[in-house]
């Protein structure tokens, strides 16, 4: 049996797997190299995997309390578990006067050190300047546009490797989802 912490109001949001991952994190977990099964009902991402109810339960709790929100709860997961990193990786995007300011969530960088560790990626992030949205559209055509161009440089990563974990950028005042690239090894799963 193997077990997994999702949501049971209809899945994780991409704000919520931020405090999913983080306490992955702090619980020393590494997230480029995991106990992995796709999160029920939606298929939507990856999420750790348990070997018993008791530890799934006590990490549910915990997020709960950090979280302050009771909709977490632990799922017993059919198909056995894969190994690999936990994506999507989460980009943050943060609105200025003057246009757009991305940047690589730092757990993503974690998790990308951990899978790609001949990666060299970028400890920046990428102002895109405008006067009007829709000079931005003019310029890039759409976010997911802007994104397959913005995403390797920050990521370091090919688009190849994009493609396969996934990524998520993610508004940091309204915690809005603005492009999501589902895992492609999830989808093949």
């Amino acid at each position: 049996m193997a077990f997994t912490v999702s949501r049971n109001d209809g899945g994780t949001k991409d704000a919520e797997f931020e405090a999913y991952a983080r306490l992955l994190r702090q619980k020393e977990v590494d997230l480029g190299k995991l106990p992995r099964a796709p999160e029920p009902g939606t298929g939507r991402r990856w999420l750790y995997v348990w070997e018993s109810r008791e530890k799934a339960q006590t990490f549910a709790n915990e997020l709960k309390k950090r979280t302050r929100d009771n909709a977490w709860s632990v799922v017993e997961v059919a198909a056995p578990p894969s190994e690999g990193p936990m994506g999507p990786i989460i980009i943050q995007v943060a609105r200025r006067s003057s246009g757009l300011v991305l940047g690589l969530h730092p757990l993503s960088r974690s998790m990308i050190q951990s899978a790609f560790p001949d990666t060299k990626g970028t400890d920046v992030t990428v102002s895109i300047n405008f006067e009007t949205f829709q000079d931005l559209l003019s310029t890039y055509g759409s976010f997911e546009d802007l994104a397959r161009e913005v995403v390797p440089t920050l990521t370091g990563l090919k688009f190849q490797d994009l493609e396969q974990l996934g990524y998520a950028l993610i508004e940091d005042d309204t915690a809005r989802t603005l492009v999501f690239v589902q895992p492609g090894d999830l989808v093949q799963a």
